[in-house]
C-alpha cells in the first residue's frame, strides 16, 4: 500500500472514530459516508462494541440502534442470547444453582440493566419463539433415540419414554375432554360456571344415559 493510500485510509478511520464519539448516529450521517467510510464504520463498530463492557456496550449500541436494519439488530439479540445462556450453564455446573444477574452480566460482559431487559423481553421476542420451535422440532429425534435405547435393554430410557408417551396421552385426554347434551357443548370451564341445581340435573342426565341410553340418543360423553 501506498503513502497518499495508508494517509487516506487513516484519515478515514480518524473521520468515523470522529463519528462514533456522537451521541447518536443517524441515517443522514451514514447517508454523507463513502462506500470505504461505511465499511470502516461497520468495522471499527464491531471490534469497539466486543471489547466493550457493561454500560460502555449499552451506550454503543445506543449510538447506532436507530441506523441498524432489523437482521443485525436480530444478530445482536442472539448473541446476547446465547453468551446468557452459557453463563447461566456454567454457573448451574459449578455451583448447582441459578446465577443472580450481577454474575451473569460479569460474565457475559452485558449491563445488569440489559440483562434485566432481555429476561423481561424475552417471552415477547419472536427470535426466542423461533428457538422454541427449534427444541419442538428436534423432540421426535430424541425421543427416537429414547426408543432405541429402551428397546436395546435400557430401563431407564424405556421408563422415560413410557412416562412421556403416557403424559401425552393424559394430557391430550385433559384438553378434550367435554360433555354435549342437546346439541349444547360443555367443556371443563363452562362447568364450573353452572348453578349447583344445574350441574344435578345434568349428572342426572348422564346416570340415565349410561344405564337407559337409547331412551336418551342427545345426551352424550366425548372424548
Amino acid at each position: 500500500m501506498s503513502t497518499k493510500e495508508s494517509l487516506q485510509k487513516l484519515t478515514h478511520i480518524e473521520f468515523v472514530d470522529k463519528l462514533l464519539k456522537q451521541s447518536k448516529i443517524s441515517n443522514a450521517d451514514v447517508n454523507k459516508l463513502t462506500q470505504r467510510q461505511q465499511i470502516l464504520l461497520n468495522e471499527r463498530f464491531t471490534v469497539f462494541y466486543n471489547e466493550a463492557k457493561d454500560a460502555k456496550k449499552d451506550r454503543l449500541l445506543d449510538k447506532v440502534i436507530g441506523i441498524l436494519p432489523e437482521t443485525e439488530r436480530n444478530a445482536i439479540w442472539e448473541i446476547n442470547n446465547m453468551n446468557i445462556m452459557n453463563a447461566i450453564m456454567q454457573y448451574v455446573q459449578q455451583y448447582g444453582g441459578m446465577p443472580p444477574k450481577t454474575r451473569i452480566a460479569e460474565a457475559t460482559g452485558l449491563s445488569r440493566q440489559t440483562v434485566n431487559k432481555h429476561f423481561k423481553d424475552i417471552q415477547n421476542n419472536p427470535l426466542y419463539k423461533g428457538i422454541e420451535q427449534q427444541f419442538k422440532f428436534m423432540i421426535p429425534k430424541v425421543l427416537g433415540e429414547v426408543l432405541r435405547g429402551a428397546i436395546n435393554g435400557d430401563m431407564r430410557a424405556a421408563k422415560l419414554y413410557l412416562e412421556f408417551v403416557g403424559e401425552s396421552k393424559k394430557q391430550n385426554s385433559t384438553q378434550n375432554n367435554y360433555i354435549q347434551i342437546n346439541g349444547n357443548v360443555y367443556n371443563e370451564e363452562k362447568l364450573k360456571s353452572l348453578k349447583p341445581e344445574q350441574l344435578q340435573i345434568i349428572e342426572t342426565i348422564l346416570q340415565t344415559a349410561e344405564h337407559e341410553r337409547p331412551l336418551f340418543s342427545d345426551a352424550e360423553i366425548l372424548e
